[in-house]
């Protein structure tokens, strides 16, 4: 039976996997950028159009959303979630109701789950303290906020019978600029503070590791143009479709690919010592590409839910697993039909 453990084997948390786990499959399941809109909580009234406050309101979650989830749920049965940023739309969700209701909603699978912010979460006017208490008080939610920039960065460890097999690196990639709350931050950044947060956790830890955040960084683009698959980063593709495909990637690129700041610390270097051999991120709705560069898989997960902008049939999540101190990563579609989408 699993069992979460607070501040064991180096981690802030670490899911425990019996004894009986050890050389069987373990199943990491993600879910990106749901962004769960309540168009009744709309701040002015031509945000979105008169269809889109028909469409958006609380009662249809489980038609945008919950379905696709609960599907890709069933097809994994995974040991962990994860979700890589905006979970709701929080300036939608002024009130709080959306990210109780999605908290409640992510708790009933009775399967640990972990979060990270993305740019579009802390909007909420009830602010980024009640949130991060709201996630700390699930309970299924492993979550931590942290004490360097940011809210949220924290370890998470995976263990069979006692030994850590794999730990997970979960960081804020901050960007929430329509919050007024001072203690979010405004710019797309991972900082200094938070790199060298992580290179000294990864001294204590020494076990393999994925690192977790929402906005992409320069790599995934350097990866993208390395790999041939577009000239420049804002070109459009498919892999072994448009493009041919190289080593065990896949994925599609329907949107140009921008990036965030990072501090002055260069992230592959930083990564190989501390393990560090998968990136896992949302952000772009249209892009789920996995691309294997300098030894390590850069992946956008694939959108969860049809909120905000989505590429028909590709909704639902992304399985990682890990085998034999390797791990293998595939997108999973959401077994169920798409609802009407109200901006089409």
């Amino acid at each position: 039976m699993a069992t979460i453990l607070k501040n064991h084997l180096g981690c802030d948390f670490v899911l425990q996997l019996g004894e009986e786990r050890k050389n069987t499959k373990i199943k990491l399941l993600q879910l990106t950028d749901m962004q769960f809109i309540d168009s009744s909580q709309c701040r002015t009234d031509d945000r979105i159009s008169e269809r889109e406050k028909i469409a958006w309101v609380p009662e249809s979650f489980d038609l945008f959303c919950g379905d696709h989830i609960r599907s890709v749920i069933s097809q994994t049965h995974p040991d962990l979630i994860f979700l890589t940023g905006d979970l709701i739309y929080g300036e939608f969700d002024d009130n709080g109701s959306m990210l109780d209701r999605f908290c409640t909603f992510m708790d009933s699978f009775e399967i640990p789950w972990a979060p990270v912010f993305g740019n579009h979460d802390n909007e909420s006017a009830m602010g980024i303290d009640w949130q991060c208490a709201r996630l700390e008080a699930s309970e299924y939610c492993v979550f931590a906020r942290g004490s360097v920039s940011g809210n949220g960065n924290y370890t998470v460890g995976i263990a069979t019978g006692g030994e850590l097999v794999r730990v997970m690196y979960m960081l804020d990639s901050n960007g929430c600029r329509r919050s007024d709350d001072p203690k979010v931050m405004k710019e797309k950044r991972l900082y200094r503070d938070q790199l060298e947060w992580l290179a000294e956790r990864a001294e204590v830890i020494s076990a393999p590791g994925f690192c977790c955040f929402h906005v992409p960084t320069a790599d995934f683009q350097n990866a993208v143009v390395s790999k041939g698959y577009a000239p420049t980063p804002q070109d459009l593709f498919t892999i072994g479709v448009t493009v041919p495909q190289k080593d065990d990637d896949f994925g599609c690129q329907g949107q140009p690919l921008r990036t965030m700041a990072v501090a002055d610390l260069p992230l592959v270097p930083l990564f190989h010592a501390a393990g560090i051999d998968g990136v896992f991120i949302g952000h772009y709705h249209s892009v789920n590409t996995c691309i294997r560069y300098e030894g390590i898989r850069w992946t956008f997960g694939l959108k969860t839910g049809q909120y905000d902008h989505h590429e028909p049939g590709q909704i639902g999540g992304t399985l990682i697993t890990l085998e034999n101190g390797g791990f293998d990563v595939q997108h999973v579609t959401a077994l169920v039909p798409s609802a009407p989408v109200p901006y089409h």
